[in-house]
């Protein structure tokens, strides 16, 4: 059930108008509801380090101007008017709540609805990010989603500074991170996605960023639109030594603070199109006090094809690299593990940290002092250094990448 009775232009809208929507596809959803619930002790841990707020879009804001609950904490929709926060448990992924935003309209071209937040702490150049997220929708349209980051505030760069979003190239596309691509996308999919920052990034956007409209889609889920749904969004640093800013917190009661909402927000935009807001720097995440040494690429001859299995015809570039490696200097090395994107992700993300295992494996034989100073991590597919669409592209991409860090 929706919360809140919004306007559109001056059309009234009853509470109920998306949860018609909901309920007519409910099939697709009632028999995952409890598996789905099942996992809802899987986030805690994530979350600890999320660099955005209220990812489970459970925490709900309370409009200045209705007084009611119609959007998530310090998540604000472009549409400014159309509802787009459900709040019963059978139609998100976890928790009691999550989003639903138009990917198009089958009448009217460019009709797209986006939704921004501000991040909580600066990331750091160079430095890459984890963003996870759980999507669904009854058209097929899960290719097209975007995630964009910008330190403008997308809100205003997209309604007032006229910004067509043909012009934004959003950094990363859900196409390349989801759990199973050709699977039934009304079925909840999680999102696994790999950014590396610039270090001026403050907002986060998502919406259907795709240049050209859908023509295949006859159904609308409510008037002309039709609709995807978002669930459970986190953001967190690569590097476990990389750590939530310490005034993460305060600048998330200033989000939650932010309760303008329909109206009230379409005149604040406009004030502070004319009047721009100072935008002050945003605290950067935190690192310990060590330094990257050094790092070796090991690319896939070194494996049995398929494998993760060491080909000892290759181990010589290996083993000069560990004779240069002390241990007692050593604070950490970290063994990355990559794949092509050929084959399913769950074969992939498991081939990448096998083969990150026995290097490390390797690793110790020559040298157990390490121990306790190697971690393995496997990405599958979600990091490529070249193009999956040419063989030459795909075997760059199948590597694994060791970092050696030392204490300053």
């Amino acid at each position: 059930m929706c919360k809140c009775a919004n306007s559109v232009r001056g059309i009234a809208l009853k509470n109920s108008h998306i949860c018609i929507l909901a309920n007519s596809h409910i099939s697709f959803v009632m028999p995952y509801v409890l598996i789905l619930l099942s996992s809802l002790f899987l986030f805690d841990p994530v979350y600890s380090q999320n660099l955005v707020a209220n990812g489970g879009f459970e925490d709900e804001n309370i409009c200045t101007e209705y007084k009611k609950n119609c959007a998530p904490e310090a998540w604000i929709a472009t549409s400014l008017w159309s509802d787009y926060y459900f709040y019963e448990a059978q139609f998100a992924f976890a928790g009691s709540h999550c989003v639903g935003l138009s990917a198009g309209n089958i009448s009217k071209p460019g009709v797209r609805n986006f939704i921004r937040s501000h991040l909580l702490c600066g990331l750091r150049s160079g430095h890459q990010y984890l963003i996870e997220f759980y999507i669904r929708s009854i058209h097929p349209i899960l290719d097209s989603i975007g995630v964009y980051f910008s330190n403008i505030d997308f809100l205003y760069d997209y309604l007032y500074m006229r910004r067509d979003f043909k012009t934004i190239n959003p950094q990363l596309w859900t196409v390349n991170g989801l759990d199973s691509p050709g699977s039934d996308p009304s079925i909840w999919q999680k999102v696994h996605l790999i950014f590396t920052a610039t270090g001026d990034e403050k907002y986060i956007a998502m919406g259907n960023f795709k240049r050209m409209d859908y023509t295949n889609i006859k159904h609308a889920d409510y008037k002309n639109d039709f609709y995807f749904f978002l669930d459970q969004v986190s953001l967190t640093p690569v590097d476990t030594t990389e750590k939530i800013c310490p005034q993460a917190d305060s600048i998330k009661k200033s989000l939650y603070s932010e309760n303008a909402r329909h109206n009230y927000l379409e005149l604040q935009t406009r004030f502070y199109d004319r009047n721009p807001r100072a935008q002050p720097l945003l605290p950067k995440t935190l690192m310990p006090s060590i330094q990257h040494v050094n790092s070796l690429i090991i690319p896939d001859i070194f494996f049995k094809t398929n494998s993760y299995e060491l080909s000892t015809e290759n181990i010589s570039l290996l083993d000069s690299f560990l004779n240069k490696l002390g241990s007692t200097s050593t604070d950490s090395l970290i063994i990355e593990g990559h794949t092509d994107s050929i084959g399913k992700f769950a074969y992939n993300m498991d081939l990448s940290i096998r083969r990150s295992a026995s290097i490390k494996e390797y690793i110790l034989k020559r040298n157990p002092l390490l121990a306790l100073k190697v971690i393995i991590r496997g990405f599958a597919y979600t990091k490529p250094v070249a193009s999956n669409k040419t063989e030459e592209g795909r075997k760059q991409n199948r590597r694994v990448e060791i970092f050696v860090y030392k204490k300053e």
